[in-house]
């Protein structure tokens, strides 16, 4: 399949996350644990704002214990977790989409994808959603109008242009839709006035858009791509996976243990560990969207690992649209489970 996107988001980055590199050279970035010889032991990180985040659960059930953690903002999206990463603004990347990942790979980023973060099941999972009053019953439908996403060049993005080509769409076709991203809290507000036609909305940005506004749902993810499927996971630079072995690991194993225990305890049980660490830490103000919408489980298995098909899957889709050559890119360089525990 000849498929070749106008530029967008993911190549943007890929500019700027070149630009970065380039500037600070590939090993100059990073933590001071090799230069001290110790390991480093204060880890920045970004939050999200009102979602259970296996990363602070993990240090809510004490499996950071020794480690400093330093917040450095919210993450807006996957892609924009990648460059603060690479650029050495963070230590951990916060769930990213393995496409962006496995794109930043095949351009020279050392970077890899450590542990599954999230993904798409019956319980939660991603869809294309319509206003109920509106004409658009198909993908052919959508030709010529607005869709939102929540940024460009990231997991939604990606679930659209298969569905596109599963249901026949020309690229000509696929080329008047256009994306829109938006934050998702401004995406009900967007889509019930008419500014957007559709909107892919997460099962949280699903609920809050239908307690405004009667919608019906074109597809699912999971529709598209199956499931379980895993989306994305967290990452570290290969460096300070290198100059840090026993943090690393640390870091890989917390999370690991924060996602068996969410996937394997019901939501107040959850609550009852996550919320008074919140309360604690300054993050009060996360607790009650939580509270309203966590569907229960990030989507992923309790004891997750990556595995090739995690990867191939949107490298065979950065391939179509000529972001990437498939040929340059091992799946293996994208990723390890040497820091995983369930591995």
């Amino acid at each position: 399949m000849n498929h070749v996107r106008t530029p967008r988001f993911t190549r943007t980055l890929v500019v700027t996350v070149a630009a970065s590199l380039a500037a600070m050279g590939l090993g100059a970035c990073g933590s001071a644990g090799a230069d001290s010889g110790q390991e480093e032991t204060t880890i920045r990180y970004q939050s999200y704002a009102g979602a259970v985040d296996a990363f602070l659960l993990a240090d809510a059930l004490g499996e950071f214990e020794g480690l400093t953690l330093k917040r450095v903002g919210d993450i807006t999206g996957g892609p924009q977790a990648l460059q603060a990463l690479v650029s050495d603004q963070t230590d951990v990347g916060g769930s990213a989409f393995y496409g962006a990942i496995a794109q930043l790979v095949a351009t020279g980023a050392p970077i890899k994808a450590v542990i599954p973060f999230y993904g798409s099941n019956e319980a939660t999972n991603s869809a294309v959603s319509v206003l109920e009053e509106s004409d658009i019953r198909t993908a052919r439908d959508l030709v010529g109008r607005k869709i939102a996403v929540n940024t460009l060049g990231a997991n939604q993005e990606a679930v659209l242009d298969t569905w596109f080509e599963q249901q026949g769409l020309s690229q000509a076709e696929q080329d008047k839709i256009t994306l829109v991203p938006l934050p998702p809290l401004n995406t009900p507000e967007a889509l019930g006035s008419g500014k957007v036609d559709a909107a892919v909305l997460s099962f949280t940005a699903k609920k809050q858009t239908e307690a405004q506004y009667p919608l019906r749902t074109l597809v699912r993810d999971i529709d598209v791509v199956g499931e379980p499927y895993a989306g994305g996971g967290i990452t570290l630079r290969e460096e300070f996976i290198e100059k840090n072995p026993k943090t690393s690991r640390q870091i890989v194993e917390g999370v690991a243990a924060a996602i068996e225990f969410l996937e394997t305890h019901d939501k107040q049980e959850v609550f009852d560990v996550y919320f008074p660490y919140l309360e604690e830490e300054g993050y009060g103000d996360y607790i009650e969207p939580i509270r309203a919408n966590f569907p229960g489980t990030l989507g992923i298995d309790a004891k997750p690992v990556i595995a090739d098909e995690d990867i191939q899957r949107w490298v065979d889709w950065l391939d179509s649209r000529g972001d990437i050559d498939a040929e340059d890119i091992d799946v293996k360089d994208v990723y390890t489970n040497e820091l995983n525990p369930n591995a």
